[in-house]
């Protein structure tokens, strides 16, 4: 800004934009005193930064449609499994990294919409949210195992630390999941959901001392714990009711259940061969037989004395077997190895009700392959590998042929047209010659 005008003296010298360019005007005599550029000097210019085009008209990258729909698509899942705001944040942004890396670019549409479900399933363990794997792939609509298959391969691109979640973790959100509150059903079906909670987690703690958790879906075996707990806590009015009607009463979500019914009566059914066994040593029944059908009435003492059942349920079987082995050596009876009763779930019939007996021959097959002094003959509770060994599978052999064998006379002559042949032959190409 000029201090004075150089015309008339004047230090009241006043800035003038009324035009295109900046002005100093006096405002005593009207002259100009100094214009504005409209261009920058050199020593301006030779301070200045130099900005590259593409920088100066560069324009931020906008996501494409099938992101834009993922991103969609991941919120939803998130909403539905009712996770935290700061949780579905880290979803959408895990998912936006893993939708740009090298591994996940040229792939399908349909194995992106698996890697949005592996990032919700991810955030999910790091948070200790307790969903299951069966639970995003129903919800996604696809198979446990390409679920799984695209798990594995999102966890090892992007070296993401993998955080287990135990059965116990899922079980009270698990049983919280049936409307089974006094206010939802009627009065004989109404159970509250902290006393469900507590029945079923002294079920599942007692399926882990008997190795049923053990390399088991946690799904088939909650659903199979929450129906017996809920059977037992009034047995009398409740037992007549089946699994299904169990799952319709209480609005199971279908995704639980329609999927694994199959496993689910398998857990059922080896969870109520663990009471019977239990409760068969209970003292006042003095070894009286327990069936299936009506072990829940037992629930509540067999829950009550477990430790003590499992001992004597042990100690009781270590004895049978003991005295059918001195049995056996007075009588001088058929070896052991030709039967295939030698089974602990065959040695005690009276352990087994009318309901085991289907899933008993299943595996009748697989048991039978054990050999006879095998070591888990002489437990009572044991692993499913153990009990049930799968088997080996025996490849074809493969022919070596490197063509010098040698051939014989019969074989030589199989290859000769005889005369028959070569005159029907003839024939025939004569005929079609005229046609």
């Amino acid at each position: 800004m000029p201090s004075s005008c150089p015309e008339c003296g004047s230090s009241n010298v006043v800035e003038d934009d009324l035009y295109s360019q900046r002005q100093w005007v006096c405002v005593d005599c009207g002259s100009v005193v100094s214009e504005g550029h409209l261009t920058t000097t050199l020593s301006e210019e030779t301070q200045g930064i130099a900005v590259p085009y593409h920088a100066s008209t560069e324009e931020s990258k906008k996501p494409c449609r099938n992101l834009i729909v993922g991103y969609s698509r991941v919120r939803a899942l998130c909403r539905i499994l009712r996770l935290s705001t700061d949780m579905e944040s880290a979803v959408v942004s895990l998912f936006g990294r893993a939708y740009n890396h090298p591994n996940f670019i040229n792939v399908a549409l349909t194995k992106k919409e698996i890697l949005g479900g592996c990032c919700v399933l991810s955030v999910c363990r790091q948070c200790n949210w307790p969903v299951a794997m069966g639970t995003i792939s129903y919800l996604l609509g696809v198979d446990n195992a390409a679920l799984g298959a695209v798990n594995q391969e999102f966890t090892k691109a992007l070296n993401i630390e993998v955080n287990t979640i135990g059965i116990m973790d899922m079980l009270e959100s698990f049983c919280y999941d049936f409307k089974l509150g006094p206010q939802q059903v009627e009065e004989v079906f109404a159970e509250p959901p902290q006393r469900l909670v507590d029945r079923t987690s002294a079920l599942v703690e007692l399926a882990a001392d008997a190795w049923i958790v053990t390399g088991r879906q946690p799904l088939p075996l909650l659903i199979a714990a929450v129906y017996l707990a809920w059977q037992s806590l009034n047995p009398m009015v409740r037992m007549k009711y089946t699994l299904i009607k169990f799952c319709k009463i209480g609005q199971a979500p279908e995704q639980s259940w329609r999927r694994s019914r199959d496993s689910i009566v398998k857990r059922l059914k080896e969870l109520r061969d663990v009471l019977c066994k239990l409760g068969q040593a209970l003292p006042w029944l003095r070894g009286g037989t327990v069936e299936p059908n009506t072990v829940v009435k037992l629930v509540d003492d067999i829950l009550k004395n477990r430790r003590a059942l499992l001992m004597r349920a042990v100690r009781n079987y270590e004895q049978q077997l003991q005295n059918e082995t001195q049995t056996a050596q007075m009588t001088d009876s058929e070896p052991s190895n030709s039967k295939c009763s030698d089974s602990p779930s065959s040695e005690t019939p009276e352990l087994m009700g009318p309901d085991q007996a289907e899933y008993e021959n299943d595996k009748e097959a697989t048991d039978c392959q054990l050999p006879a002094d095998h070591w888990s003959k002489s437990h009572l509770f044991l692993p499913p590998c153990v009990k049930s060994r799968k088997r080996q599978r025996v490849d074809a052999p493969q022919l070596e042929v490197t063509g010098d064998e040698d051939i014989s006379d019969g074989e030589i002559e199989s290859y000769i047209r005889s005369q028959d042949e070569i005159e029907t032959y003839l024939k025939v190409r004569k005929k079609l010659k005229e046609a």
